[in-house]
């Protein structure tokens, strides 16, 4: 299953599901943005086989210029998406809902730039390494037992482990 009630941090199993999801997402979205995007990934724990994750598909999409927000703001809107405010430059976030949970998270980003190769190299870093993997597991399980509700306290607190990893990353490249 999909989806998450907002500022809720609950974690499930790794589910085969959710590449389904994610490829029927995908082609969604590809044919609502025809013309406007680059590129398109899942990423984030549900694009990783066997990591716990809040059970919410997250999307980067690539783009060219960060103009094209405008269009695709409209165009996702016909589908359920709404803006949601971020505070990370270069990153605008858009939330799928259904019954109240969030089901679908859209990163928009310029392609191959800073935050594009960041989201790509964390979850290959992660499939590739097994250790790293399972301590991400671990910091997860019980980064959700101290802050059930708190989504912004669970996401702030793994800031440190994510930059480590973005560094042994970035050493392999």
């Amino acid at each position: 299953m999909v989806g998450l009630e907002r500022g809720l941090v609950k974690l499930e199993p790794y589910d085969y599901n959710w590449l389904i999801l994610f490829d029927k997402e995908r082609e969604l979205l590809s044919s609502q943005l025809k013309g406007l995007i680059i590129n398109m990934e899942h990423v984030g724990s549900t694009s990783i086989e066997g990591l716990l994750a809040k059970p919410i598909i997250d999307i980067a999409i690539g783009v060219s210029s960060l103009d094209k927000v405008i269009k695709i703001r409209e165009k996702v809107k016909g589908i359920g998406y709404l803006e949601v405010p971020v505070s990370i430059d270069g990153n605008h976030v858009f939330a799928k809902n259904k019954e109240n949970k969030i089901t679908h998270f859209l990163h928009i980003m310029i392609y191959n730039q800073d935050l594009w190769r960041d989201q790509i190299s964390f979850r290959d870093y992660l499939r590739s390494f097994p250790d790293a993997k399972m301590e991400y597991v671990k910091l997860k399980e019980e980064l959700a037992n101290k802050y059930p509700n708190d989504v912004v306290s669970y996401t702030n607190e793994k800031k440190e482990f994510v930059n480590n990893i973005l560094k042994r990353a970035k050493e392999l490249r």
